[in-house]
C-alpha cells in the first residue's frame, strides 16, 4: 500500500528558505514546481476511494513484481537507486536514511537475518513493511550495518498511532489523524514530506523499531541465548546483550548546513523552531531556555554596575538581597509560561510519559498482574537497598572529600600568607587549584551518578533521568558552593568570599568552554585515522555473512553511495545529550543567586559566557556531534526542580547574608541577640510568603494556550459526531396524516 501510495503522490522537495543570498551560499536546490492544491486532494481522494480489496491485490502484485531471486541479487550489482529499473527488475525506492543499525562483529547471521526479517517483513507477518538496505563490504569493514528508511506514507500512519499533535487549516493544534490527512495542509505550498519535521521522522523511526515486540510463541533471539518474553520489545533487547552495538541518525548535511549559517551568526536571534525541527522537542526547548536566561540575566547585570558604582558605606547589601529572591522567582515562573508556549505549537503539551520498560531494565521473568504477560520484575526493595545502602553511604563520602579538600585549601592559603604577606598574588594559586579540582570532579561524578543510577535499575526512564538528575544535583551542590557556604557562615569574610566566588565562576566557565569544545573537534579530526591505524578490519570474517545476506534478498546501497562514507566519519564522532548543559546552567544559576549579592558582576561574568557559549554550542553541535536522537518533551522535566529548589535555598543564604552584614548589625544594634535572630526568622518567612505570592500570580499556562486547547478539544469533538454521522446516518422519518 505505501508503494502505491508513494507512486500517487509524487515525492517533492523544496527549500525552506528563500533568501538569494543564502541560496548562493550553500547551495540551495531551486524551489520545484508544486502540484496545486486541488490536484493534491484528488490525489488524497483516490487513497480513500480505494476498497480494501483492490489495496490488497495492487500491493500483492507490486511485492510479487518486486520479489528478487536469490541469484539476481548479488552486492551492488544490477541496482540502481530511487526506485529505478534494472535487470528487469522495479526496485523499493530508498530514500533519506533515517536510520543505521550496527551489528557486532560476533553476532550471529541468523540473528541478524531475524531482526531485519522483522523490520522490513510484511505487517501480516509482524513485520513493520520498512525498507532496509545493508552497506557493501570494503577492506575497511569492522561491522554489518544497515540503514533503514520508509515511506513518507508510512511515517505518517505511524504518527497516527503515535498521536502527534499538528496543527490544521484553521490554525489549531490537534491530534494527528491520517484518516483526514487534507486537513493538515494548512498551506497551499505544502507536501506530504512538510507535514513531518526532520526530528518528527527521526523519532517515528525509533519508535517504529522499539515497537517490534516478541510474540507469545517468541522465547529467544535465533542463534544467541538472549531470552526474550511475550510483548519484548526486539531491538531493546538486543541493544542490552550487546548484539546491536550502535542504532544512530545520519546528519541531513544540507538541512543542517542551512540551520549552521543561521544559528551561529551572533547578531540573530537563535532560530529556535528550525532547530526543534531538526534536533527534536529536547534540544530546542533547553536553547530557549539557555536563551530565555540569559535575557533574563540583563536585569541582574544592570543592577549590578549599579550597586558596583554605589559606595559600600550604602545600604545597598539587604536591597539587592530581597531583589535577587524577587528577581528569579520571576524567571522561573515566566519560563514555565514559555515553555508551555512552545509545548503548544509543538504539539507536546498533551504528551504523558508511557510506563514501558527503559533499555537496560532488568529482572526475574514473571507475569504482570494486570496483563497476565511475562514482563522482567525487580523487587523493589533491593532498588531501595542500593539506594539507601550503597548510593547514600558513596555520595556521603564525596560530601566528605569535598569538605577535606575545602578545609585543606584554608590550611594552605594561611600557610602561603605567613611565608609572603597577606597581600601576595601566589594566594590566589589554592583558590585557582581548587576551581581546576571542581571541574575535573565535575566529570568524574558525572559518570559516578550514571553508575550508581544502573545499579539501582529504575523500571523506567523517566525514573531512571529524574534519580540520575538528583544525584547530579547532590554532588554538584556540594562540590562547587560548600567551600563559599563556609567562608559565608564560619569564618564570615565577606571579601574573601568575594574573591572565591569570581575566581570559581570565572575558572570553571573557562575550563569547561574548553573541554567540551576542544575534545570533540579533536575526536572529529583524528578519530578516524586512529581508528584506521589501531582497529583490525573483519573483512575475511564478514565476506561470509555477507554473501548470506544476499541469498536472502537483502538489497545492498550502490558502493558510490555517500550515505557510507558519511556513516564511517559519523560514527566516531561524540554523542551529545543535554545533561551536561543543563548542569553547568544549575552550577552557574547557582553562582548568580546564592552569593552575587556580595559580588555584583556575578551577572555579568555570566551572561558574557551564555552569549559566546550559545554560538559555540550551536557550532559545536551542527560539526562536530552524531546526530542526537529527537525526544520529544513539554518541558525541562526534573531540571525545573532543581532551579526552582537552588531559588529555596538562595532565601536562606540571602537571609543569612543580610544577618551578617555590618549596615544590618548597626540597624539591630538596640536588639537583642534573640531579638536580632528572631526579626531574620521573620525576614525569611516573609521572602518565602513573597516567592508563594508570585508562584499564585504568574499562570504557568498562558491564557491563549488555555483557549486554543479548549477550541482543539471543541473541533476533535465535533469531527467525532461528524464521522459517528457518516458512517451511522440518522433513519428518514415519514409524516402520518
Amino acid at each position: 500500500m505505501d508503494d502505491i501510495k508513494e507512486n500517487l503522490i509524487p515525492n517533492l522537495h523544496f527549500a525552506e528558505n528563500d533568501e538569494e543570498e543564502l541560496a548562493e551560499e550553500i547551495g540551495l536546490p531551486r524551489r520545484p514546481t508544486i502540484p496545486s492544491l486541488r490536484q493534491r486532494n484528488s490525489q488524497i481522494n483516490m487513497l480513500e476511494q480505494m476498497t480494501h480489496t483492490e489495496e490488497q491485490g495492487k500491493l500483492n502484485e507490486l511485492r510479487q513484481r518486486k520479489g528478487p531471486s536469490k541469484s539476481s541479487v548479488r552486492q551492488g550489482a544490477g541496482k540502481g537507486r530511487n526506485g529505478q529499473q534494472k535487470g528487469g527488475q522495479i526496485e523499493e525506492p530508498f530514500g533519506e536514511s533515517l536510520m543505521v543499525l550496527e551489528f557486532g562483529e560476533n553476532a550471529p547471521t541468523e540473528a541478524i537475518q531475524w531482526i531485519v526479517d522483522k523490520i522490513h517483513g510484511r505487517r501480516v507477518d509482524g513485520g513493520l513493511e520498512l525498507i532496509v538496505r545493508k552497506e557493501p563490504l570494503s577492506k575497511d569493514s569492522q561491522t554489518i550495518i544497515f540503514h533503514v528508511s520508509a515511506t513518507h506514507m508510512k511515517l505518517l500512519e505511524i504518527a497516527d498511532d503515535m498521536g502527534f499533535m499538528k496543527r490544521t487549516k484553521t490554525g489549531i493544534i490537534r491530534n494527528f489523524n491520517v484518516a483526514c490527512l487534507d486537513e493538515f495542509f494548512y498551506d497551499e505550498s505544502m507536501t506530504l514530506e512538510d507535514i513531518l519535521t526532520p526530528g518528527d521522522r527521526q523519532i517515528i523511526i525509533k519508535y517504529a523499531l522499539d515497537s517490534i515486540k516478541a510474540a507469545d510463541d517468541e522465547h529467544r533471539i535465533p542463534g544467541t541465548k538472549i531470552i526474550l518474553y511475550h510483548g519484548q520489545s526486539i531491538v531493546q533487547a538486543a541493544q542490552s546483550a550487546e548484539l546491536l552495538t550502535n542504532l544512530y541518525s545520519l546528519h541531513d548535511k544540507r538541512k543542517l548546513k542551512e540551520l549552521r549559517h543561521r544559528w551561529i551568526k551572533p547578531i540573530r536571534a537563535q532560530p529556535i523552531d528550525e532547530i526543534r525541527d531538526y534536533f527534536g522537542e529536547s534540544v530546542g526547548m533547553y536553547f530557549s531556555f539557555l536563551g530565555f536566561y540569559t535575557y533574563a540575566l540583563v536585569v541582574p547585570t544592570v543592577f549590578g554596575f549599579l550597586q558596583l558604582g554605589l559606595s559600600e558605606e550604602t545600604e545597598t547589601v539587604p536591597f539587592f538581597c530581597v531583589f535577587y529572591v524577587v528577581w528569579m522567582k520571576v524567571f522561573l515562573e515566566l519560563w514555565k509560561r514559555k515553555s508551555s508556549s512552545h509545548a503548544y505549537h509543538w504539539g507536546t503539551i498533551t504528551m504523558t510519559n508511557l510506563d514501558e520498560p527503559r533499555v537496560g531494565y532488568y529482572g526475574k521473568l514473571a507475569r504482570d498482574p494486570i496483563t497476565g504477560k511475562w514482563t522482567p520484575h525487580y523487587p523493589k526493595w533491593k532498588t531501595y537497598v542500593q539506594m539507601y545502602c550503597v548510593t547514600a553511604p558513596i555520595i556521603l563520602l564525596c560530601m566528605m572529600i569535598a569538605g577535606f579538600v575545602t578545609i585543606f585549601q584554608f590550611y594552605v592559603e594561611a600557610y602561603l600568607a605567613e611565608l609572603f604577606g597577606p597581600d601576595a598574588y601566589i594566594l590566589y594559586l589554592p583558590s585557582v587549584v581548587n576551581a581546576i579540582y571542581i571541574a575535573v570532579s565535575t566529570l568524574a561524578y558525572d559518570r559516578l551518578a550514571t553508575f550508581l543510577t544502573d545499579k539501582e535499575n529504575h523500571r523506567t526512564q523517566s525514573q531512571y533521568e529524574r534519580h540520575r538528575v538528583n544525584k547530579l544535583i547532590v554532588l554538584e551542590f556540594v562540590n562547587n558552593f560548600l567551600c563559599l557556604f563556609y567562608i559565608a557562615f564560619i569564618l564570615q569574610d565577606m571579601k574573601m568570599l568575594k574573591t572565591q566566588l569570581m575566581m570559581q565562576l570565572i575558572v570553571l566557565q573557562f575550563l569547561q568552554n574548553v573541554f567540551e569544545n576542544l575534545y570533540p573537534y579533536l575526536k572529529k579530526k583524528v578519530g578516524l585515522k586512529i581508528v584506521r591505524l589501531f582497529v583490525k578490519s573483519n573483512y575475511e570474517k564478514l565476506k561470509e555473512a555477507h554473501e548470506t545476506y544476499d541469498e536472502m534478498g537483502l538489497r545492498t546501497l550502490d558502493t558510490d553511495d555517500p550515505r557510507i562514507i558519511q556513516n564511517r566519519k559519523e560514527a566516531i564522532l561524540e554523542e551529545y545529550n543535554t545533561y551536561d548543559d543543563y548542569l553547568e546552567l544549575y552550577i552557574q544559576f547557582g553562582y548568580v543567586v546564592l552569593f552575587s549579592s556580595v559580588a555584583p558582576l556575578t551577572a555579568f561574568w555570566a551572561i558574557l559566557n551564555n552569549v559566546i557559549e550559545i554560538r559555540l554550542d550551536a557550532y559545536k553541535l551542527c560539526s562536530f556531534f552524531k546526530r542526537p536522537f529527537a525526544r520529544r518533551t513539554k518541558n525541562i522535566g526534573a531540571w525545573q526542580l532543581a532551579f526552582e529548589t537552588l531559588a529555596v535555598i538562595s532565601i536562606l543564604t540571602n537571609c543569612g547574608i543580610l544577618y551578617l552584614s555590618p549596615q544590618m548589625r548597626e540597624l539591630g544594634a538596640n536588639l537583642s541577640r534573640e531579638a536580632y535572630t528572631l526579626s531574620f526568622l521573620v525576614i525569611e518567612h516573609i521572602l518565602l510568603g513573597l516567592t508563594w505570592f508570585i508562584y499564585k500570580a504568574i499562570p504557568d499556562t498562558p491564557h491563549w494556550v488555555r483557549v486554543a486547547l479548549a477550541k482543539a478539544e471543541h473541533e476533535s469533538r465535533q469531527a467525532l459526531k461528524r464521522e459517528v454521522r457518516k458512517k451511522n446516518p440518522p433513519y428518514t422519518v415519514g409524516l402520518c396524516f
